[in-house]
C-alpha cells in the first residue's frame, strides 16, 4: 500500500538492546474471548475504563519494534502524531463497518500484530514468544498497570492451549444471541463491499501477511463486482448461508471452550446483560481479575445498533438448526 505520508514505521528491531530490561515484567494477559461481532469492542472499552489495565493501541501495533526506545527517549507522542497524520491523509476516521473511531490511541486486536510478525492471526507455539514480549512491553510503557487487556476473536477455540501456556492469564468470555451475531456479521461484510477499505489495507498490507492480503484483495474485488451486478438484497441472500454456517461452527466451538475452561480462570458475560447494566456486570468481574475499580466505571455508556438485515427475517430457526448440527459434528 502506497502511503501519502511516511509514518516511519520501524524496519528493524530498535528495541533489541533494551529487551533484557523486560526480565522482571510478568506476562499477565486478560483475554476478552468472543466471536467477531459479539460485543467484544464494548466489553473491551468497559474493562479498560474500569480497571488499571494496559491495552494494545494502533500506536503499539505499528511501532512495536520501537516501543521501549520511544518510551526511554520520550518520543512516543512523535510517532503517535505521525500515525494520526497518516490516517487523516488516507481519509480514515473510523472502521466504516460500525463507526468505531480509528486513531493512534484507539485499541486494536492482537491478532493483527501476530499476523504482522508471524503470518498467522492465531496464538501458537510459533508466535507465543512475540505475544509474551508484547505483554511485557505494554506493562513497561504503561506504568501503574499490572495486567494487559487484549482481544482477538480469531483465538476462539484456542482457550485451553492459551490457559496452559499463559498460567497467569484470565479469560472473560462474552456471548450474544446467535441471530444478532449473524446480523452484525452480514452487515459488516456488506459494508466492506461498499468501497475501498484503506484501514484494512493498512492493517493487512504490512509485514508477513502481505501475500495473504493480496489474495484477499482479489476475492474482495470479485465479490464487490458481483454485488454491483446482482444488487444489495441478492448479495445478502447469497452470503447468508455461507456466513450462517461459519457463525454456527464458531458458536459450537465457543460453547465447547467455555464449558471446558477452569472456573478460577474464566467467566462468561452476557452481552445483553452488559448493555442493560454495565456497571453491575463489570463489578462482578472484579474477583476474577483481582484489580481495583477505577472511577471510569461510572462513565460506561452502551451503544446499541438496531439495523436488522432484511435477508435474516424468519431465519433464526434455520440458524439454530445449523448450530445444533455443528455441536454434534
Amino acid at each position: 500500500m502506497q502511503l501519502p505520508i511516511d509514518p516511519k514505521f520501524p524496519d528493524k528491531d530498535e528495541d533489541a538492546a533494551l529487551l533484557p530490561s523486560l526480565a522482571d515484567q510478568p506476562v499477565r494477559p486478560v483475554f476478552i474471548m468472543g466471536l467477531h461481532r459479539s460485543g467484544t469492542t464494548f466489553l473491551y472499552d468497559s474493562l479498560s475504563r474500569s480497571f488499571p489495565l494496559a491495552h494494545l493501541t494502533l500506536y503499539h501495533l505499528f511501532y512495536f519494534d520501537r516501543l521501549l526506545a520511544n518510551h526511554q527517549q520520550h518520543l512516543a507522542d512523535v510517532d503517535r502524531q505521525r500515525l494520526d497524520e497518516c490516517l487523516r491523509a488516507l481519509g480514515i476516521a473510523d472502521r466504516h463497518i460500525d463507526q468505531t473511531a480509528v486513531g493512534a490511541n484507539e485499541v486494536e486486536e492482537y491478532g493483527f500484530l501476530l499476523r504482522l510478525k508471524s503470518g498467522s492471526f492465531h496464538l501458537s507455539d510459533n508466535n507465543r514468544h512475540i505475544f509474551s514480549i508484547l505483554c511485557q512491553k505494554l506493562l513497561a510503557v504503561e506504568p501503574g498497570c499490572s495486567a494487559v487487556l487484549l482481544k482477538n476473536p480469531w483465538d476462539i477455540g484456542n482457550g485451553k492451549w492459551m490457559a496452559e501456556h499463559f498460567p497467569q492469564a484470565r479469560f472473560v468470555y462474552i456471548s450474544r444471541e446467535p441471530i444478532a451475531v449473524l446480523n452484525s456479521a452480514l452487515n459488516a461484510v456488506m459494508a466492506y463491499l461498499d468501497g475501498p477499505q484503506p484501514y484494512l489495507e493498512l492493517l493487512l498490507g504490512q509485514g508477513r501477511g502481505r501475500k495473504g492480503y493480496r489474495l484477499g484483495y482479489w476475492v474482495w474485488k470479485l465479490a464487490r463486482s458481483l454485488r454491483r451486478l446482482i444488487g444489495q438484497r441478492a448479495m445478502s441472500l447469497l452470503l447468508r448461508p455461507i456466513l450462517a454456517r461459519q457463525v454456527a461452527r464458531q458458536i459450537a466451538a465457543y460453547r465447547n471452550e467455555v464449558a471446558a475452561m477452569p472456573s478460577g480462570k474464566a467467566v462468561e458475560v452476557d452481552y445483553q446483560a452488559l448493555v442493560n447494566d454495565p456497571r453491575g456486570t463489570i463489578q462482578r468481574l472484579q474477583p476474577l481479575l483481582d484489580l481495583p475499580l477505577l472511577e471510569g466505571i461510572d462513565e460506561l455508556e452502551p451503544r446499541q445498533r438496531h439495523n436488522a438485515n432484511p435477508a435474516l427475517k424468519h431465519y433464526q430457526q434455520q440458524l439454530e438448526s445449523l448450530i445444533r448440527k455443528a455441536e454434534t459434528a
